[in-house]
């Protein structure tokens, strides 16, 4: 290749990245430069093409009209890229990058994913944790689960309706003898403890919340309930997170009664892109465990009704 297409060539990644983050930094992280290489490459580009591609608004990067035209294209197309290298590393075995939030990772599909091996061996999965909702772009994976109902030029399917159940470690004693410290994910000042608050107003906590609640803090449900699980207090955590420990005892729920988030988990996949069979086998599959977990599936439930199909091993 000729040191001018190379040029060409680095100036188009670079420019998708920065599109893809907005952000300069994160950028120069993803490719392993620095941020002035990074400008290098986006005034190279510029020069080269003579439209303007993004221009910054605050401390923000926004795309123009043009960029985002050629964002997309440049996100399409190394995508391709990248399913062509992987076809010919995998030979026959079709690789699906499938994006997953965190938590639905360890509490919901993990447990499945030998069902998927089983039914689909000429499909390989490759899982793509995220703690933010990804850009759904082929750049990113090839499927998504995320609380996104509709995304236009996406099909999508219910997977599973997220339900917070309080629990406690089952070697607490009785809560009628101790009230427990309390673990928090809503961190924001201004809504501090806001999961329990709504649990509480709903009437299904065995006691008041204090004004001057000492509170414990986790950025993530997994965190919480690690803490949850080294006897340092209660925390509301999806209900699918704690299902085998709350079987056998090693936890146990304060109340019958749990917090609708709406923040319901769906699998996502591009429409034009439906119909290829590995992405086609991860659709069916997904689809086969909604149709097979009850209350759970892909339609409307009630919060008292999920939480206690949770809780009879549902």
């Amino acid at each position: 290749m000729s040191s001018s297409k190379q040029n060409n060539l680095r100036s188009l990644q670079t420019f998708e990245a920065v599109a893809r983050h907005l952000s300069l930094t994160k950028a120069a992280t993803e490719l392993g430069v620095t941020q002035s290489a990074v400008s290098h490459q986006l005034r190279r580009l510029t020069d080269q093409i003579g439209e303007r591609l993004m221009m910054k608004s605050g401390r923000s990067i926004v795309l123009t009209s043009a960029g985002e035209a050629l964002a997309r294209k440049l996100g399409a197309a190394f995508g391709d890229i990248d399913r062509s290298l992987s076809e010919v590393i995998g030979r026959n075995r079709k690789l699906v990058r499938l994006a997953i939030c965190s938590s639905f990772a360890p509490g919901w599909l993990v447990p499945r994913l030998s069902s998927f091996h089983q039914a689909n061996p000429e499909v390989g999965l490759q899982l793509c944790m995220y703690a933010r909702e990804p850009v759904l772009t082929d750049a990113v994976a090839d499927a998504f689960v995320t609380t996104f109902p509709e995304v236009p030029g996406f099909w999508s399917l219910l997977v599973r309706r997220e339900m917070l159940v309080p629990v406690v470690s089952g070697r607490k004693p009785d809560l009628d003898q101790i009230v427990p410290r309390l673990i928090t994910t809503d961190l924001e000042p201004a809504r501090i403890g806001a999961d329990w608050k709504i649990c509480a107003a709903q009437g299904i906590l065995p006691f008041e919340i204090p004004a001057s609640q000492d509170w414990l803090f986790a950025s993530h449900y997994i965190v919480a309930l690690e803490m949850v699980r080294q006897g340092l207090g209660a925390a509301l955590v999806p209900d699918f997170l704690v299902e085998r420990e709350l079987a056998d005892g090693t936890l146990k729920v304060i109340s019958d009664g749990g917090v609708a988030t709406n923040e319901d988990y769906y699998l996502c996949i591009k429409e034009s892109r439906r119909s290829e069979a590995p992405l086609d086998a991860v659709a069916r599959w997904f689809r086969l465990q909604t149709n097979g977990q009850g209350k759970h599936a892909a339609r409307l439930v009630d919060g008292a009704d999920a939480v206690s199909a949770t809780l009879a091993g549902i």
